[in-house]
């Protein structure tokens, strides 16, 4: 049995690094790097840590992919010892206890995705485990009537703050501990010392950049994460985004591990972590049920709910014991991971029945569409170099080492806070669309005219993936 869960173990941690070494980036990925070149006090889609990080990593190694990928792979190692100061914590065996979460954090698809790419969610999901283990030695002192560890509640109220300068459903994870805090006599009482008020204040100046961002742009970054992203549910179906929600989550968590999560909720809790697994059980509710009644309204991607998942999973650990609901998870997990990595680096998986998807699509070559850029941009001596969505303007620009790529599609994103319209009125552009995108009518009128120069097929594996166009558009308009 050991053998057989090493063995996959092994086979993960190999599709991890074939992953991280194929050279293959996501679009989103390229347009945080995006954002790194553009220091800035924080951004429209997402608040500002990520790009920090990528901008420190960039001047440290310079601009390529091990940069771009350097930063996720120090933090999955931080993650390591995340949870094994929780299982020393929560655990009368931690070696064990930390063996078996080890395995269910590589194994389970939502961590091992969301680990191992560049994107807010690796450090959203490195800050809040820090800040768990730190609000349960906080609360451990508590209910043992020990003296207060406030400097631990001052570090968890600070690692939270990071995590929520990493996406803002970081403060889901304060939410659920402020209800596990006021729902129990002892730890009620921290609310009586003024320590407690100021590892809130610590928090607050943590996430300082954040809310000046919002007062100095109208709360642009909040209107779209409550918003402008959503588009709503088809009205003869208002139970499309429940079951989309419900579904991902098994999905993403693995069907092998909705028994022992069912276990962790709901079975009255005995040992050493009997009183702390209510601070894990209130997090997730919290999470859990904001975001089940948000899927009432609108389509809820399966990624946003991780600060519940962190919140339990080392007490799923507690309740897994290894046979054969952890074999199947493993597998399971090692299954996705194999499915996500050739559909991202060799070849997307809807090519064998249809066409591939857009978001698929973007991961593929790009550094032969950016060599067409540079030759024809050169060759017709044009101003600037733009996209017609970020999922393409990021990724041309990140292979083009070119910072100035923008963006001039009609969707709202980070490149409309960058682009000077009035510096580049009369100048000529090279456009790169896709079939996805295309030439909209308003980008039209920005321009004189606009030819089709070249179109580039993408193929990989025998198959086209994509087809992109290139326009040079005359006399920018503004």
């Amino acid at each position: 049995m050991a053998r057989i869960l090493l063995g996959m173990i092994a086979v993960l941690v190999i599709i991890r690094v074939a992953f991280i070494l194929s050279g293959t980036i996501l679009p989103d990925e390229a347009y945080y790097w995006m954002w790194s070149q553009h220091p800035a006090i924080s951004y429209y889609d997402h608040p500002p840590f990520n790009a920090w990080t990528l901008w420190l990593s960039s001047k440290l190694f310079g601009w390529n992919i091990f940069a771009l990928r350097i930063v996720p792979i120090i933090t999955f190692v931080a993650d390591l010892w995340a949870l094994w100061l929780i299982s020393n914590l929560i655990s009368n065996d931690p070696k064990s206890h930390f063996i078996v979460t080890a395995l269910l954090f590589l194994a389970t698809p939502i961590f091992l995705t969301m680990s191992m790419l560049a994107l807010p969610d690796h450090l959203l999901i490195l800050c809040l485990l820090f800040s768990l283990y730190f609000f349960l030695k906080f609360f451990s002192a508590r209910l043992d009537e020990e003296e207060a560890d406030w400097h631990a509640l001052y570090l968890a109220c600070i690692m939270l703050g990071l995590g929520t300068l990493a996406k803002y459903n970081a403060v889901l994870l304060g939410a659920g501990v402020f209800l596990y805090a006021i729902a129990n006599l002892r730890t009620r009482q921290i609310f009586a010392h003024w320590q407690a008020y100021a590892a809130f204040g610590l928090f607050l100046l943590v996430v300082s950049p954040e809310i000046y961002w919002n007062i100095a742009t109208k709360a642009s970054s909040v209107t779209f994460v409550l918003q402008d992203r959503h588009a709503g549910l088809p009205t003869d179906n208002n139970l499309e985004g429940l079951k989309g929600f419900l579904g991902g989550m098994v999905a993403f968590l693995s069907p092998f591990l909705i028994w022992p999560l069912l276990k962790t909720l709901l079975i009255k809790p005995s040992g050493q972590s009997q009183n702390l697994v209510w601070l894990g059980r209130a997090a997730f509710f919290v999470s859990t049920l904001v975001f089940l009644g948000l899927s009432l309204t609108t389509d809820i991607l399966f990624h946003w709910n991780l600060a519940a998942y962190i919140a339990i999973i080392p007490f799923i650990g507690l309740h897994m014991r290894a046979g054969w609901l952890a074999i199947a998870h493993v597998f399971y997990g090692t299954l996705v991971a194999a499915l996500i990595a050739y559909n991202f680096a060799v070849l997307p998986l809807r090519t064998y029945f249809s066409s591939a998807d857009y978001f698929s699509a973007r991961a593929y070559g790009w550094e032969e569409t950016a060599d067409v850029a540079k030759m024809l941009a050169d060759k017709h001596s044009v101003g600037f170099v733009a996209g017609t969505h970020y999922t393409s303007s990021s990724p041309l620009g990140f292979w083009m080492n070119d910072p100035s790529v923008t963006d001039l599609g009609p969707s709202r994103s980070q490149y409309r806070f960058w682009f000077q319209p009035e510096a580049y009125l009369g100048q000529d552009a090279l456009i790169l669309t896709t079939s996805f995108e295309g030439i909209s009518s308003g980008l039209k009128a920005r321009f004189d005219e606009i030819t089709l120069l070249q179109t580039v097929e993408i193929r990989s594996a025998g198959k086209i993936v994509e087809k992109r166009q290139f326009y040079l558009a005359s006399d920018f308009k503004g």
